[in-house]
């Protein structure tokens, strides 16, 4: 394996939202979009995940069985491309689907989510100066999310089901990101910061805007005389979500924090690059409490051109 690996994550949240209002899950931070492989190829490839959630609305002693579970499963297709050396452009496009149980009725919707398109730019990086054992790579950069994913799927009733259940959010979103690596020979330390900015959809539906900080340390292991190389992470993720909003008013129930641990590991074979992640919440503060995140796992294959 003659190239130095780096990584970054892009982290990307779906808002919190409710039962028959604005509470069911999709979590402050439901979308992950994993480790990628940072030196200069560029590669498509494959990425399953699973996020899900339980609310409850029951009032002890009153006899109301208010709860339902939300499982978020999306494949996704995704890819970069290297139009100039230091400009990096990914993009993102997810089959959705989405389960909700409740009492009375359960809901299953599948089809095309929201695309998503980044641009990256490399500011500094010193990453390919090999008599340094100290290496830096920062990039800065934004994308923009555009509604490709159904917003108005109804239940049995012909009601529309809730915002946060839907396959897309209805709206165009903007994402700013900056993403820092420094490594010391084998070991490194990967520190982002992405920003959402969601805007209303054609119901007047807003989405709080987004932030996610994530920090992961990793090493990279070269199998000797082989061109195997094993990859294993371990970090500490942020994610705050506001209120959102429906004709500009703040819906109660909704926005959120939350605190994530993640494992994962990368294995690399000449142009394949496999990879597997688990998201445990340590701490969390969803829906004004109504809301609990469950782990969260994802899976991934690349090939790398």
């Amino acid at each position: 394996m003659k190239n130095i690996l780096i990584l970054f994550s892009l982290w990307m949240g779906l808002s919190v939202s409710v039962i028959a209002c604005d509470i069911c899950g999709c979590g402050v931070g439901g979308y992950y979009s994993g480790m990628l492989p940072q030196y200069h190829k560029n590669f498509i490839g494959l990425r399953w995940r699973l996020s899900s959630f339980s609310s409850d609305l029951g009032h002890e002693g009153e006899g109301i069985n208010a709860f339902s579970r939300e499982h978020f499963h999306s494949l996704e297709l995704m890819g970069r491309f290297y139009p100039h050396r230091r400009v990096q452009i990914l993009a993102f496009v997810p089959l959705s689907y989405n389960v909700r149980i409740a009492p009375e009725e359960a809901n299953h919707l599948i089809g095309l989510g929201d695309i998503s398109v980044i641009a990256l730019y490399n500011i500094y990086n010193t990453s390919f100066v090999a008599e340094k054992d100290l290496k830096h790579n920062l990039l800065v950069g934004g994308g923009v999310k555009v509604p490709t994913g159904s917003f108005q799927r109804t239940d049995m009733q012909g009601e529309l089901l809730t915002p946060s259940l839907q396959l897309g959010t209805g709206s165009v979103d903007f994402l700013t990101m900056a993403v820092y690596t420094m490594r010391y020979k084998r070991w490194g330390v990967n520190v982002n910061a992405t920003y959402k900015i969601n805007l209303p959809n054609a119901h007047t539906y807003k989405f709080g805007n987004q932030l996610m900080t994530a920090a992961t340390a990793f090493f990279l292991h070269k199998v000797k005389n082989t061109e195997w190389g094993i990859m294993p992470q371990l970090g500490l993720a942020f994610e705050h979500a506001n209120y959102n909003l429906k004709n500009g008013y703040k819906r109660i129930n909704t926005g959120g924090n939350q605190l994530i641990a993640t494992v994962g590991i990368e294995v690399y074979y000449k142009k394949i690059q496999v990879g597997i992640n688990y998201q445990q919440p340590t701490w969390q503060n969803l829906s004004d409490g109504l809301v609990q995140a469950k782990p969260r796992f994802s899976a991934n294959i690349n090939y790398l051109f």
